[in-house]
């Protein structure tokens, strides 16, 4: 068969696909799956939208320009600090690093320890997503 005969040939096989026996079902199964991750979608992004949205509102509400409200930011920004460190420091004694001081530095080996962290979660999503697709 020359290659002139082959390619009509194949274009005339494959020029409709074949029925199957289940398409009606696959069909379903497929429209219910992008419907229920599209509900969970929606759900998720208007509740983060929707707290995020409170969380500014409230922000900007009790946004005080004096002194005092400038020390209440401060302390509160410290203590977030800390908090963090907390966490970042008993994770790294759960992976057996415990004698890694995060406090001793200016917060750069924090930054490249969540910078990480990020990385990681990012890499995990991605590879889900494709698992997904």
């Amino acid at each position: 068969m020359s290659a002139d005969e082959f390619d009509p040939a194949i274009e005339r096989m494959f020029a409709q696909s074949p029925r199957l026996a289940d398409e009606a079902l696959f069909l379903a199964t497929l429209q219910a799956r992008l419907e229920k991750r599209s509900r969970w979608r929606t759900l998720t992004l208007t509740a983060a939208g929707l707290v995020g949205g409170v969380l500014a509102v409230r922000e900007g509400v009790n946004f005080n320009f004096s002194a005092e409200g400038d020390a209440t930011l401060s302390q509160g920004m410290r203590a977030a600090a800390a908090s963090a460190q907390g966490a970042a420091q008993n994770g790294l004694d759960a992976l057996g690093v415990g004698g890694l001081d995060l406090s001793g530095s200016s917060g750069m080996l924090a930054f490249w320890i969540v910078a990480g962290a990020m990385v990681a979660v990012l890499a995990a999503g991605a590879a889900r997503l494709s698992q997904d697709v």
